[in-house]
């Protein structure tokens, strides 16, 4: 009986910390003016999801969404399965057939375990995707050749780091670290979830966005 409520106990522990940790991430509200005269893409701005878990699953990309959203481009997130690859690569392989059987086009952002997980299917040349863009840690070395012989531009952001951030939010990040087991996640900065770097590594995605909408606008 001791056993069982030790254990209902740990449950209820770890599941108030994972909701508290996705909820302290929300609520990191960053404040900052428009950049005027950005030109837009022609084409929507779509994120991926990384691997999740439960420490880890809303808002996937923080600050970086709604930043592009408030200076007028068109973003949307697919939410891929948590962190089974082949769900996830299924997932994605079929929304790419549906965006491929209704000849929509975006322009797509991921992280460094995703473009990992997909480079084959990237590799393919879907009509639908314009761009890759992939957000890497700064100064991590993200692997030889992995953006060679791709039929469409790509791109790499190394986001700036920082050791800031409240022990709270990283408690819970090395909490997701160890539950999905992957070596090559993102750090906290690069996803955008740090208020010391989030503003600086959201003005480099528009940076990016802005180089994508001047190149839509010369393929027009």
């Amino acid at each position: 009986m001791d056993v069982i409520i030790l254990t209902l106990s740990l449950a209820v522990f770890f599941l108030g910390l994972a909701l508290l940790t996705n909820r302290a991430r929300r609520r990191k509200d960053v404040a900052f003016e428009l950049k005027p005269n950005c030109l837009l893409t022609r084409w929507p701005v779509l994120f991926l999801t990384g691997p999740r878990s439960m420490f880890y699953f809303s808002s996937y990309w923080n600050l970086y969404t709604p930043y592009l959203a408030e200076h007028g481009y068109e973003v949307f997130t697919l939410h891929l399965p948590w962190n089974n690859p082949r769900l996830r690569q299924e997932r994605f392989e079929y929304f790419l057939n549906q965006q491929e059987s209704q000849n929509r086009k975006f322009h797509l952002v991921l992280d460094t375990p995703t473009f990992t997980e997909f480079q084959d299917v990237l590799r393919k040349r879907s009509p639908s995707v314009m761009s890759i863009t992939r957000i890497c840690d700064s100064g991590k070395d993200t692997g030889p050749g992995d953006l060679r012989a791709f039929p469409l531009p790509v791109a790499e952001i190394e986001m700036r780091d920082t050791p800031k951030g409240s022990l709270f939010l990283h408690l819970g990040y090395h909490l997701h670290k160890q539950w999905v087991r992957r070596k090559d996640l993102n750090n906290l900065s690069s996803l955008g979830a740090l208020p010391a770097t989030a503003l600086e590594n959201s003005g480099r995605l528009l940076e990016r966005a802005q180089t994508l909408a001047e190149m839509d606008l010369r393929e027009s």
